[in-house]
């Protein structure tokens, strides 16, 4: 609930990196191709590189919570709260 999203190293359980920009709770994520996509309660998803953990872009649209995230065949698929599904490219 404190607006970031953590990167932990799996084998070793050691954190690796907090990556910040969201101005409110993260709910979703998803990752494909080196890329790490995340869902927020501000209404956006920020895109991120996945192994140097820096911001990319910025996606605008929802104006409701962004609650869930999929990947599939190169596109990215956001559910939010307001009552809406959208489709972006990759």
């Amino acid at each position: 609930w404190d607006n970031t999203i953590r990167i932990w190293d799996a084998e070793s359980g050691d954190h690796l990196r907090t990556l910040q920009g969201h101005t409110s709770y993260v709910w979703a994520l998803a990752m494909s191709q080196g890329k790490l996509y995340s869902g927020s309660g501000d209404n956006t998803i920020r895109v991120w590189d996945a192994e140097s953990g820096n911001h990319l872009r910025t996606l605008q649209g929802h104006t409701g919570h962004v609650r869930s995230l999929a990947m599939s065949q190169g596109k990215l698929y956001s559910g939010s709260g307001d009552n809406t599904i959208r489709v972006w490219s990759s």
